[in-house]
């Protein structure tokens, strides 16, 4: 006869997986005189990148990695091999170059939010970048955060290559 029962918890964690997600699309002749010998084919799911491998939670991982937990492309490369799956650098630099596209309309509503507000607050921030004309040189760019009131809580950035107006 139990009489009763003590409860312990663990806290572990699962890896990350990647897996592929295969999407089937039948293709169908029609034979009927009305069809002309047509084909028909149910329509590709939408994609966030055209034509593209990246799914929408993989792409959410690689821009959170680097933009929310300082994660360089360069070491989520390596973390992504461990995991036995061959990604390079340059392609995880065009997927986020194709989701700043994708992502541009979102982020043109913000800074107009963020003008709308009574006050803005806004500061240039010094950055290093590297000098594409020098070989491993870098120069100052400057960062400009805008940061809207209570009425529009977001906060965008502007990138300028001096702190010249133009």
């Amino acid at each position: 006869m139990q009489i009763g029962e003590d409860v312990s918890e663990q806290l572990d964690y699962t890896p990350a997986s990647y897996y592929v997600v295969e999407h089937v699309r039948p293709v169908y002749a029609c034979n009927a005189p009305s069809c002309d010998g047509g084909v028909a084919q149910a329509a590709k799911p939408a994609q966030p990148i055209e034509k593209g491998l990246a799914g929408p939670g993989l792409l959410a991982h690689v821009i959170t990695s680097k933009y929310c937990d300082h994660t360089p492309l360069h070491r989520q490369e390596r973390i992504i091999a461990r995991h036995g799956v061959k990604l390079s650098r340059k392609t995880l630099c065009d997927w986020m170059l194709q989701c700043a596209n994708v992502l541009a309309p979102v982020v043109d509503a913000m800074r107009l939010e963020v003008l709308a507000s009574k006050v803005l607050h806004t500061d240039d921030t010094p950055v290093k970048v590297q000098d594409q004309r020098k070989n491993r040189t870098t120069r100052k760019a400057y960062l400009w955060p805008y940061v809207g009131d209570a009425d529009h809580p977001y906060t965008v950035f502007d990138y300028t290559p001096t702190r010249n107006k133009d």
